[in-house]
């Protein structure tokens, strides 16, 4: 979810609306080709996980169903030619009904597709006039997965899921150096606002920006954050990198820049942060190192101290459930290697760890004999 970037000490950057575009054959808001990407239809629970797998060339969304167990895949991309195509970059909206994913466009160049499941259906929403290979495109969709954000060659671009151009909504201070670009990290809940990132190694620096006008607002440190509706807005979470960068896990409220720490500054890494659904409560990963597997916490704002949750294996990621009585987290399945986006992975439930779904990469479908 959240791209690796670069340490940065920079002068605000200034947002105005920017030139409009599109893809070059101004195809935008067109059936994808089904050589691209192909969509499939299927019903999506209240408790699900996407998973994104890859063949070398052609990438996979599988859409898992955790009450059942089962998982179906819904979405097949094709990547660059002659280029190594990973597990596809995707992002959600938050009921898990559309889906905003990159791949090759009409023109063998960048592209962003809009995924709706229900429908089964793919529609080619952007290309760029410049990126050639499929990662750069960094795209978040909104919550409700109307708009969507994401780094073109020319900085930070908006659009409509309904089609039609982008705009360039912040400009690169410098696009030759990767300290200075930024990238979209998430919405807020109602799509008034947006947070952007800039870093490498991991991300340092975040801001978050109007979405109407692009005036950048409060600035502060992190990897990841989570929104919710009601004061204090943000979580977030900070790993320190080879550049910089601090361990931390906050809440703050950006429209008075008021901070409230919840973990010291120490020597563990922090992610996978998210806000419970209706409580005062954040639940977050924290790990020895950066990019290994680690322990689920969870505090309670009236809390004096996290709650680590039990865990009969070390996880990747972890998230709350629908209604926030559970807690759901990846980790590796077996024997497989250690390694996030490599190897199979089990879901499990926490605490006590019942596997309630696995997925296996050498089956077509995840499945798991």
């Amino acid at each position: 979810m959240v791209t690796s970037l670069a340490t940065l000490v920079a002068v605000a950057c200034t947002s105005t609306p920017g030139p409009e575009s599109g893809p070059p054959a101004g195809n935008a808001g067109v059936v994808a080709p089904a050589s691209a990407v192909v969509a499939r239809t299927a019903t999506v629970p209240a408790d699900h996980r996407y998973i994104a797998l890859s063949d070398g060339q052609t990438g996979r969304i599988l859409l898992v169903d955790l009450a059942k167990g089962s998982s179906a895949e819904v979405v097949a991309a094709r990547g660059s030619p002659g280029r190594p195509y990973y597990a596809p970059p995707f992002s959600e909206s938050a009921d898990g009904k559309r889906l905003l994913v990159a791949a090759v466009g009409p023109a063998e160049r960048s592209a962003l597709y809009l995924i709706d499941v229900v429908a089964g259906r793919a529609t080619l929403l952007y290309e760029d006039e410049e990126i050639w290979a499929v990662g750069p495109l960094h795209g978040v969709i909104s919550p409700d997965g109307a708009r969507y954000a994401f780094h073109g060659h020319d900085g930070v671009r908006i659009g409509d899921t309904a089609g039609g151009p982008t705009r360039l909504f912040v400009e690169d201070e410098d696009p030759a150096d990767m300290t200075k670009i930024w990238y979209p990290l998430a919405w807020s809940i109602d799509r008034s606002a947006i947070v952007l990132a800039q870093g490498t190694d991991m991300i340092t620096k975040i801001a978050v920006f109007d979405a109407a006008n692009g005036e950048q607002g409060w600035v502060g440190t992190g990897s990841q954050v989570s929104w919710r509706a009601k004061a204090p807005f943000l979580a977030v979470a900070g790993s320190a990198g080879s550049f910089g960068g601090e361990n931390l896990v906050y809440v703050v409220d950006p429209n008075d820049g008021l901070v409230r720490d919840l973990e010291p500054l120490g020597t563990k890494s922090f992610g996978s942060i998210a806000w419970h659904p209706s409580a005062d409560r954040v639940l977050y990963t924290a790990s020895d190192d950066p990019f290994v597997e680690g322990d689920v916490y969870t505090r309670a704002l009236a809390d004096p101290a996290p709650k680590r949750v039990e865990s009969p294996k070390k996880i990747w990621d972890a998230w709350w459930s629908s209604d926030g009585s559970r807690i759901y987290a990846t980790a590796a399945r077996g024997t497989t290697a250690a390694t996030p986006g490599v190897g199979d992975i089990d879901i499990l439930e926490l605490p006590g760890g019942r596997v309630v779904a696995s997925v296996c990469r050498a089956d077509p479908r995840g499945q798991c004999r």
